[in-house]
């Protein structure tokens, strides 16, 4: 078995690791199994800058593979050359990537290129850690050491949900405010997202529907305030809107990884244009916004059978109008136009949207079909929430939830069990 090390300070830190690991399964390993992943202090000379003193994310995985050690170590570093790491760089400067192999079964290796067991293995304790946790010998019979800040994981991703409106149905004025809205979009990167997903609009029932131009207004002042993060790309963003006019001013402005057509009703001409500027495409499914309690779907069929025909001719339209099926997101619509019995056993059957041949979210955190098994108010189905995640993680390929940060807590610990 090949375990080999993985690290990021600069950058989506976590998607930085995502793409790492999906690379190394692709090229050289099988039989991959990662680790949790800490968050560390950056490890630095003295008189290093200050502008290298960024915490670290790191991570172990482990594998099988039929390349040499030479050959392994080259693909490596043409793997760290893809996700952005220069071929030559200071030595503890931040880094984009850093892959490294710990250790080989009972191989010894000390070549100029290459040395393994890894030499700084015995100097990094957050190493040592994964590794114990990993049943991997003699770390297990060493102390444990308080070594790591916070701890997260991979699988599932979770689109972290910021609503900068006054009257959503579990946070609405929280983050009316600008300021406020800027720094839960940073808690909620901190916290582990793979994205943030920004509302300037409420969808729940009643809400009173902004103008295109009212909606613009609320999320320009958030966008200016994180351009610069997601220009650096430390940050991924999508914007959740109805309005086609808003996503085309949007898209003119700033740089978007997303789009989330909560009406699923985007004309061709809005379309093409978020197609044109790379963003992918998230749709969902929706028969009234604001949903009305008395129009849901047809109670003579499967509800999950009524999304995937919809589904199914809507991905075509896309297709046709240029998108590819790696930038197209199908959103069951937890919630919209949907009893709360038919909510969960859309949930329950969730995967077979996947036949589709696009990725899934759901957006499941803390709405009202809750109340058939716990009867919360909408701020406090937190446990809930995480429950329902842990059935669905790996039905799916993103979670849309507002509480990211319990959520890292849970599965990290979950992880650790399975």
């Amino acid at each position: 078995m090949i375990y080999i090390s993985l690290g990021s300070n600069l950058g989506n830190r976590i998607n930085n690791l995502n793409i790492a690991v999906n690379l190394l399964t692709q090229s050289c390993l099988r039989n991959v199994k990662s680790s949790i992943v800490l968050e560390t202090k950056a490890i630095l000379p003295d008189n290093a800058p200050t502008s290298w003193n960024k915490p670290f994310l790191n991570m172990v995985v482990v594998g099988d593979t039929d390349l040499s050690p030479d050959t392994l170590l080259k693909t490596i570093k043409l793997i760290e050359s893809k996700i952005g790491r220069l071929a030559t760089y200071e030595k503890w400067a931040p880094r984009i990537i850093d892959i490294d192999i710990l250790l080989w079964d009972e191989l010894q290796i000390n070549t100029p290129k290459l040395t393994i067991p890894h030499p700084e293995l015995s100097t990094r304790p957050f190493l040592q850690h994964l590794l114990a946790l990993m049943e991997v010998s003699p770390w297990t019979k060493m102390p444990l050491t308080n070594s790591f800040s916070k701890s997260f994981v991979l699988h599932p991703s979770f689109v972290g949900i910021i609503n900068i409106t006054s009257d959503s149905f579990s946070d609405g004025g929280k983050f009316n405010n600008p300021d406020k809205a800027i720094e839960q979009i940073q808690e909620l990167a901190s916290d582990g997202a793979s994205i943030i997903e920004i509302g300037g609009q409420s969808t729940r029932p009643g809400a009173v529907i902004h103008t295109p131009e009212e909606e613009y207004n609320k999320l320009k002042p958030v966008l200016d305030g994180i351009t610069t993060l997601i220009n650096n790309e430390m940050l991924k963003v999508s914007i959740d809107s109805f309005w086609s006019s808003t996503v085309e001013q949007i898209l003119e402005n700033y740089q978007i990884s997303w789009i989330n057509d909560v009406k699923g009703d985007f004309d061709d001409r809005t379309l093409k244009i978020i197609a044109e500027k790379g963003c992918k495409l998230c749709f969902m499914h929706s028969l009234s916004i604001p949903p009305n309690q008395e129009l849901i779907l047809s109670l003579k069929h499967r509800p999950i059978s009524l999304i995937k025909e919809w589904g199914k001719q809507y991905i075509e339209h896309l297709l046709n109008i240029g998108f590819s099926q790696e930038d197209i997101i199908l959103d069951p619509g937890i919630g919209f136009g949907k009893s709360s019995y038919q909510n969960i056993e859309i949930l329950r059957h969730t995967q077979e949207l996947k036949s589709l041949g696009v990725q899934v979210m759901v957006g499941h955190s803390r709405k009202s079909y809750i109340q058939a098994f716990s009867p919360t108010d909408a701020k406090n189905r937190d446990i809930e929430t995480i429950a329902i995640s842990l059935a669905l993680k790996d039905k799916v390929d993103f979670l849309r939830v507002h509480n990211v940060k319990d959520h890292m807590r849970f599965f990290a610990t979950h992880q650790n069990f399975q």
